[in-house]
């Protein structure tokens, strides 16, 4: 029971960003989101730094939209700040973007009052772009 408390805390100011339909804080400042209002969801971008002007890019989606990955979707673990989660192999046109991932990040409690959603995906072509990708996932203020 302690753990659930734990984590719950823990999960706060991720249930504070959904909620509000903010971008998440970034622990290093240099990096901006470039972040579009729908009227129910938000879209907050990243270009990977390396990669500019690329269309590669680390994103988070807040909204009601669900996620499912492909059945045969290749999942691997690894984080958001510091939430687990499994990322999935992420379908690309054309399949420019190989190495693209996507993931559900869980809000805690078995019926959150929030229905939104934190969908967060990396489109990357290479494996150090998708390298990259995971350590901004990582970056996300979370904690």
């Amino acid at each position: 029971m302690k753990w659930m408390a734990a984590a719950a805390l823990m999960l706060a100011p991720v249930m504070a960003w959904a909620q509000t339909g903010s971008c998440p804080e970034l622990k290093n400042p240099e990096l901006k989101w470039n972040q579009r209002q729908g009227a129910n969801y938000t879209i907050c971008y990243l270009e990977l730094p390396n990669s500019l002007g690329t269309g590669t890019g680390f994103g988070v989606y807040l909204g009601t939209r669900t996620f499912k990955p492909a059945k045969k979707a290749r999942a691997e673990k690894g984080s958001v700040g510091s939430q687990q989660v499994q990322w999935f192999t992420k379908q690309t046109v054309n399949n420019l973007r190989p190495y693209s991932r996507e993931t559900l990040v869980n809000l805690p409690g078995e019926k959150p009052k929030s229905k939104v959603k934190v969908y967060v995906w990396i489109d990357a072509a290479t494996a150090e772009q998708l390298n990259e990708g995971f350590a901004l996932a990582k970056q996300v203020a979370v904690q």
